[in-house]
């Protein structure tokens, strides 16, 4: 029993020893060029400009960015849930049904926000007033009247 109990412990040094050098080694290794071009190129072709309408670039943000909210109230909730009901604690209950509030009210404030009618600008606005730009001026651009 005790033979046993050694030898799990080298093998488990010994695996701690050599999996993370082994493991580094195949991460370094160079791929083929092809692949490293055709990477190369995607990501290039990815950070193109006029590959994508800003306003839809900017809706893909803010969809994401919400799903994400989403995502961390149902999972923070679920989590909670599922704790309270390990452990048996009505803290933990009651912190669920806190997320479960918090992810109603993020529901409700998206819907509003969606339904919200639009507000033209009005066209009577006036021009933000403009106070000219400030530029540097070297010594041939006074006249020559002025350097005397």
């Amino acid at each position: 029993m005790e033979l046993v109990v050694v030898l799990v412990v080298l093998g488990g040094l010994w695996a701690a020893l050599l999996l993370p050098s082994f493991l580094d080694s195949r991460h370094d290794a160079p791929l083929t060029s092809t692949k490293s071009f055709d990477r190369r190129l995607a990501k290039l072709a990815s950070m193109r400009s006029d590959s994508a309408d800003p306003t839809q670039l900017k809706r893909q943000r803010l969809v994401a960015r919400r799903r994400r909210v989403m995502v961390g109230l149902i999972g923070a909730a679920a989590v909670t849930l599922v704790a309270a009901i390990f452990v048996g604690s009505i803290p933990l209950l009651l912190l669920s049904l806190a997320f479960d509030g918090m992810f109603v009210a993020y529901l409700a404030a998206l819907h509003s926000a969606e339904h919200r009618p639009q507000v033209a600008p009005l066209p009577d606005t006036p021009e933000p007033v403009s106070y000219g730009e400030l530029r540097l001026v070297s010594e041939d651009d006074y006249p020559r009247a002025a350097n005397r």
